[in-house]
């Protein structure tokens, strides 16, 4: 049995009173951060935190606050290294203590949570959170007598704490104290007879004692105070089944199913169910909404091929059961099923082969030893002592022993019900569970029109760009963006319609600023001319051969027109990115013309790429301090699978602009398809951090267990 683990995390968010006026600008912040954490906008909060920090990197608040979101968002290693600089800055900081105990059992890691409930009980010895979480720490860790010591404390000063009698209760069970844990649930039940905790908890026990009726009854409660959780209805559904109420058992199933039409659980069960009551083709249809849903599971095939051969479809039990022998080449009651199927199809050589393999499996099996066999036949009296009644056979949900396939699959373990993922609406709320494509943060470019994102982001600042604006050729102001807007509709004519002025501007002005062809190369773009925009940038950069936002923005359009042709020769649009879905893996397209080869399209595409390359080379000659440059020419290393190249121009970037957020979550991505998992988990901790609320996603999938280390001695 697996204890449900009830992780008590308070923090109370004060609102406080600004102590002088030069306070009042980072108490506001920090007030409007908890504020957001409170209503769960956790990447917002870290934002709110992060001007704080920058303010006042001595006090010890923000660090903590900024350490609660990022576990929230399950950024554990974000979050510790926080609650860290916490605690180095307070060491009185009670809830840090718990929050980072919290962080180290969700690591398994039980003696160093233990020993962070342990320091902050020295503070705060009435601490009830830190004290109930030492105990499930410990019930984690077999001392059931020592957490139970800790349960029996909180009650003597609380004896209406019922989430203590629920976590007392559950380590009793563990030390196989069911009285004393019948006791206890009982307690909660007596307490407060509206919570459906209690009498679920209940309910699982009496069903393991045998006791049915009265976990029916407890789940009969359970379903009346909470409807609405389909885990439930399959407990009393199996509940129902030891009961022989097949017809109720099926009842819940299919409300399940109602509930949750994606449940492959509850269709095998009523697949069972329907095959037991001789519904065939109706529990075929089951079985194959299962290996719809989970095509791996094999027990559910084998099921299927068993009624298929019931049912005189040998063709299709045969293709079912090759797949099962294969997995299963021990597996005796395979081969006999599948030979009845070959002789069925005139294939006699071949059923005579697999009827002498399963009578080999069989002869090994018996002469195995006797005493296993003793065992086994114990085993199997003592399961039925209980209460008088016989159990009926079922499994696990993960229990995948070929022998339990037409068994009853039972949530009898207190397993959790498993998260889903959550449709993609806005960045508010635990944004790591949402599914959602990752790839590369794009190049960046000069544009007018920006759709950036990005939360809190500092502004981007390069000298070349500030004196290029003060001339003001152009309304709108140049910015530096990964973000581009494309223009459409009336903005597309009103672009079009300025082209023509500056067209008519440079035939007739001899002093026209040359530098106004930066502004139509940059519409060119927007409406995507690329070849105008490209005609643009080189003659600007014949005359002004280090013209740096010409030869930036020059590798930035030539760019773009890659991916261009690229996208029209694919089937499938892609962004030739390194992308993560799945395994994290480097997209490489075919090319669809048939009259290029592969290697022709992938030489035009180096040339393209290496042309790119000489530009941001002369960028970064002519202006060494422009990151930008370093985090394009890093891109176009990563797609020519140069990742060594990419990482060291990543880095640079960021040395050159500590908050660079793109920077941060390219090189995780990077670094963790180079099986550097510690060093790019920690990169898109701080890319999270710095508002890429994607990255959470990441290291919910793909991250390392643990990059503290690693990340404190950066």
């Amino acid at each position: 049995m697996i204890q449900r683990y009830i992780l008590l995390l308070v923090v109370i968010l004060s609102l406080a009173t600004p102590k002088a006026e030069a306070q009042i600008n980072t108490d506001r912040m920090l007030t409007i951060g908890k504020n957001a954490l409170y209503f769960e906008d956790y990447v917002l909060a870290i934002q709110y935190f992060n001007k704080v920090i920058r303010v006042k990197p001595y006090l010890s608040e923000p660090y903590f606050y900024r350490g609660l979101a990022k576990y929230y968002l399950e950024d554990y290693n974000g979050a510790e290294i926080d609650l860290n600089s916490a605690l180095m800055k307070n060491p009185f900081l009670v809830d840090a203590y718990n929050v980072r105990g919290i962080i180290m059992s969700r690591k398994s890691n039980h003696e160093k949570a233990i020993q962070d409930y342990s320091e902050g009980l020295k503070v705060d010895p009435n601490n009830i959170n830190l004290r109930v979480n030492r105990g499930q720490s410990k019930t984690a860790l077999k001392e059931y007598d020592s957490a139970i010591e800790d349960y029996d404390i909180i009650l003597d000063k609380n004896p209406g704490m019922l989430s203590a009698y629920l976590s007392r209760g559950g380590a009793k069970i563990s030390a196989n104290d069911t009285i004393g844990a019948l006791a206890d649930f009982s307690k909660v039940v007596e307490l407060n007879p509206y919570m459906s905790d209690g009498f679920a908890s209940r309910g699982i026990l009496y069903y393991q004692m045998g006791r049915y009726e009265d976990a029916l009854n407890d789940y009969n409660k359970v379903i009346e105070l909470k409807s609405d959780v389909a885990q439930f209805y399959m407990i009393r559904g199996s509940i129902r089944y030891q009961l022989d109420d097949l017809r109720g058992t099926m009842k819940d199933f299919e409300q399940v199913i109602e509930m949750e039409p994606k449940n492959a659980m509850a269709y095998n069960n009523r697949g069972i169910l329907r095959a037991q009551i001789g519904d065939l083709n109706r529990a075929v249809e089951d079985f194959s909404r299962v290996l719809a849903l989970t095509p791996e599971d094999l027990l559910v095939l084998y099921q299927r091929a068993q009624l298929f051969l019931e049912l005189g479809n040998y063709r299709q039990a045969l293709e079912d059961l090759n797949i099962v022998v294969a997995n299963y080449p021990n597996f005796g009651a395979g081969y006999q099923s599948r030979a009845i199927a070959k002789q069925n199809l005139n294939d006699r050589q071949g059923a005579n082969i697999d009827f002498q393999t399963a009578y080999k499996l069989e002869q090994d099996r018996r002469t195995k030893s006797d005493l296993a066999q003793i065992r086994d036949s114990k085993y199997k009296d003592d399961e039925a002592k209980s209460d008088g009644k016989h159990k009926k056979a079922t499994r696990k949900k993960k229990d995948k022993d070929i022998r339990n396939a037409n068994k009853l699959a039972v949530l009898d373990d207190f397993e959790d019900k498993d998260e889903k993922d959550e449709e993609f609406t806005s960045i508010r709320g635990k944004v790591q569970n949402r599914n959602i494509f990752i790839d590369l943060e794009p190049v960046f470019g000069l544009s007018f029109y920006s759709a950036d994102t990005l939360l809190g982001r500092p502004k981007y600042y390069e000298a070349e760009v500030e004196l290029f604006n003060k001339k003001k050729l152009y309304t709108n102001t140049l910015k530096i963006t990964n973000r581009e807007v494309e223009a459409q509709g009336r903005t597309s004519i009103q672009l079009f319609n300025t082209i023509n002025g500056i067209n008519e501007e440079l035939n007739d002005e001899e002093e026209t600023d040359s530098e106004i062809l930066i502004v139509r190369a940059v519409l060119y773009g927007l409406v995507v001319n690329y070849s105008n925009s490209m005609a643009d940038f080189d003659e600007l950069i014949r005359e002004q051969p280090e013209n740096v936002l010409a030869l930036f923005n020059r590798a930035y359009c030539r760019y773009k027109m890659v991916e261009e042709i690229r996208a029209m020769e694919e089937e499938e649009i892609q962004n030739n990115n390194i992308t993560l879905k799945g395994p994290l893996k480097v997209n490489t397209p075919q090319p669809t013309n048939a009259n290029s080869s592969g290697i022709e399209k992938e030489l035009e595409y180096v040339v393209d790429y290496d042309l790119i390359l000489d530009d941001l080379n002369k960028v970064i000659a002519i202006s060494p301090k422009f990151e930008f440059a370093y985090f394009n020419r890093a891109i176009v290393h990563c797609l020519k699978r140069n990742f060594l190249q990419g990482v060291e121009d990543f880095t640079k970037a960021i040395e050159l602009n500590p908050d660079f957020a793109e920077a941060y979550f390219n090189r995780g991505l990077t670094l963790i398809y180079l099986e550097k998992e510690a060093e790019g988990t920690a990169d898109l901790s701080k890319a999270g951090e710095l508002g890429i609320y994607k990255a959470y996603n990441v290291i919910k999938r793909y991250g390392a267990e643990d990059a503290t280390a690693l990340s404190d001695n950066k």
